[in-house]
């Protein structure tokens, strides 16, 4: 048997669509309260071997994380690539995007062209 309604006001049905939205979520985030631990396990970080009064913060900045490959061999690049993309403009980070993922993908056609004559 097929229930067929028909609602000629748009907005009703926007409002019957929300109604039922919302009653979707508060079922779902009760089960998910109901359901998820209220236990947390704390572990220590890892800090490689080296004692916690070296950092200062619990969270490590992304700047960090390469702090030394990036200080040390690449930091013409990082300040070259940091100079070009942080101009404020979206169509610049549009384009470098665009350009680098165009060189991959014509990378990996010649690749694949090479390796098909290869074999």
């Amino acid at each position: 048997m097929v229930v067929q309604h028909i609602i000629s006001d748009p907005g009703l049905v926007a409002l019957y669509l929300t109604a039922y939205m919302l009653i979707a979520l508060a079922i779902l985030t009760t089960i998910f309260i109901v359901v998820s631990s209220k236990k947390r396990r704390i572990t220590p970080m890892y800090l490689s071997g080296e004692p916690e009064d070296v950092i200062k913060e619990h969270v490590p900045a992304p700047g960090h994380l390469y702090w030394g490959f990036m200080k040390r061999f690449a930091r013409k690049t990082y300040e070259y690539l940091i100079e070009k993309m942080h101009t404020g403009n979206l169509q610049d980070w549009v384009q470098f995007m665009a350009s680098w993922y165009g060189l991959l993908l014509l990378l990996s056609i010649v690749l694949g062209i090479i390796y098909i004559y290869m074999r």
